[in-house]
């Protein structure tokens, strides 16, 4: 982040409040001190008048500081995000485990480090500091016991630091594995049961489907199912990396902390008993004058303002552990390629993507039109999609006008993937997260057209901690994105999946209208009447057809 006046001016403030109260403590004890020896005629106001006004800097720097520090909390997630994800540009994420929310974490724990750990730290060294300098400059009765406080403090939190850090480190790593074995074990849980049902139809046992099945039946099945996705389930390791595990690992964290601060509060309670005791050549006659309550109510209440440092130590630590964890983010490059027009046709020869077990391609797509690629669940459907955006690596020739294509994603060219990811945000960012300035008139208008006008207006939350979205107009959401891109090639992995007749219509309608200018190839197992195809690919295990058009190949 360039400008940085806002973060000087949040630890300016906050160095402001922690002053201000350690000065109401100080000027209070010995008001309170003077005034049971005060003579006749001594003057009450100035310093009553001196702790109100402390008293009131105190609580306009704390709101200010948390208002400064807030918004520039907001810009630096913003401008860090920015920077993850212009390091990100162009290419994929390969640990399913560093997923958005991950990735928020870690930014959010990079963009709070002014408020989380830097400014309550350099507001309590520079209140101790200031302290001992004071005490040992002004003869204060105690001030040795204040400088050995310091230097306790100062071991705890490298003691405490190095703790933290060890934990910080689990911590990631077991947030991370829970990732990934939730994925998998969601991923994998539908089928699960089919084991269970494999078994009772081997050993001739009775099934759900009899119907002589009773209750009681249904129940033990039910029981036996749950045993069995346990078990059948071994590389998952679910109950390694539970959320239990993580819970732990975050209530170590604070339990670390807690416990510092109640040997440091200790500590500093066993001082202030020996200052008020007259050891370390502290007579009795100084327990009388006022001056000598300074440092004993400086000690008791350091749990209070110096206490706050042990919880930003493990801030500081998830700091660095997230600074790392980005660092260390493995991602595949896509290699991206200039803008390219059709004029007369996309060939296809020999095209498959590599390393998955798909048909290979050969095939003529016209530069204008809906081409229609279809064919039973698993066939690679989608994996012709990305393979012929340029998303996934793919073997044999992609041709545009008889000029061989080298691998790469085209700049004009948009996937829109079967489960889209919608951001957390308003409407109007999912629609235009790239801050193209496109018109009011023309969101509003297409948004109508697919039937997402419940979502209106723009400033609808969307995403997590907003309105949630069904598939349906999640798939209709990342439709409108991209047509608002204007791609020359528009590939839809499956946009009818979980629409009514209707509302597929309705989107029939825009895809009709926005083939006439671009081509748009359509993944599907379903297709509208409405749908006005030019031209149709058929996919199999051993056969590529393309019907309505002059290719037919036989592999």
């Amino acid at each position: 982040m360039n400008n940085t006046k806002p973060a000087y001016l949040t630890l300016l403030l906050a160095l402001l409040h922690g002053v201000a109260g350690i000065s109401i403590l100080v000027i209070s004890s010995w008001f309170i001190a003077v005034s049971a020896i005060a003579p006749v005629g001594f003057n009450y106001v100035i310093p009553a008048v001196v702790i109100r006004a402390l008293a009131l800097l105190r609580i306009a720097s704390g709101y200010a500081s948390m208002w400064v520090g807030h918004n520039d909390l907001l810009a630096r997630i913003a401008n860090i995000r920015l920077s993850v994800f212009s390091q990100l540009e162009n290419t994929q994420i390969n640990e399913k485990a560093l997923t958005t929310e991950a990735l928020a974490q870690h930014t959010e724990e990079l963009a709070s480090r002014w408020i989380a750990w830097i400014a309550p730290l350099s507001s309590a060294t520079f209140i101790f500091t200031c302290l001992c300098a004071v005490a040992v400059g002004f003869g204060f009765p105690g001030a040795g016991l204040l400088i050995a406080l310091f230097v306790v403090w100062s071991i705890a939190l490298v003691l405490q630091g190095v703790g933290a850090l060890r934990i910080a480190k689990r911590a990631t790593h077991a947030n991370a594995r829970f990732r990934q074995a939730s994925t998998n074990f969601l991923n994998s849980s539908a089928i699960w049961h089919l084991s269970t049902a494999f078994t009772n139809t081997r050993e001739g046992k009775t099934t759900c489907a009899d119907e002589s099945h009773t209750l009681q039946g249904l129940e033990h099945d039910v029981a036996r199912n749950r045993e069995a996705a346990e078990v059948s389930a071994p590389d998952i390791k679910i109950k390694d990396v539970s959320a239990k595990v993580v819970w732990h690992e975050k209530i170590a964290q604070k339990n670390t902390a807690n416990r510092t601060a109640w040997w440091f509060q200790g500590v500093a309670f066993l001082l202030v008993v020996l200052t008020m005791s007259g050891a370390f050549s502290i007579t009795s006659a100084l327990l009388f004058t006022p001056i000598a309550i300074v440092v004993p109510m400086v000690l008791l209440a350091a749990p209070d303002w110096a206490g706050n440092a042990f919880s930003s130590i493990s801030k500081f630590a998830q700091y660095k552990q997230s600074v790392k964890a980005l660092q260390q983010m493995k991602a595949t490059p896509i290699k991206m390629l200039c803008e390219r027009e059709i004029n007369t046709a996309v060939t296809l020869t020999e095209f498959s993507v590599t390393g998955r077990r798909t048909s290979k391609v050969n095939t003529n797509l016209p530069a204008r039109g809906v081409v229609c690629v279809s064919g039973a669940s698993g066939c690679g459907k989608s994996s012709l999609l990305q393979g012929l955006a340029g998303l996934l690596p793919a073997d044999g020739k992609r041709e545009i006008d008889g000029v061989n294509m080298p691998p790469g994603l085209v700049t004009n060219w948009r996937y829109v993937e079967q489960e889209p990811v919608i951001l957390s945000g308003s409407l109007a960012l999912n629609l235009d997260p790239a801050g193209r300035f496109i018109s009011h008139s023309e969101f509003i208008t297409l948004m109508q057209e697919l039937g997402l006008e419940k979502l209106l207006p723009l400033t609808t939350w969307v995403g997590k901690a907003g309105r949630p979205l069904s598939g349906g107009e999640r798939k209709r959401v990342a439709l409108a994105r991209a047509i608002l891109a204007k791609p020359r090639v528009l590939l839809v992995d499956e946009p009818f999946e979980g629409l009514d007749i209707h509302t597929q219509q309705r989107v029939c309608t825009v895809l009709n209208r926005y083939a006439k200018d671009n081509l748009v190839i359509i993944a599907s197992h379903v297709t509208p009447t409405a749908l006005v195809v030019k031209q149709k690919v058929q996919l199999d295990e051993a056969n590529v057809h393309t019907v309505n058009g002059k290719h037919r190949a036989t592999l």
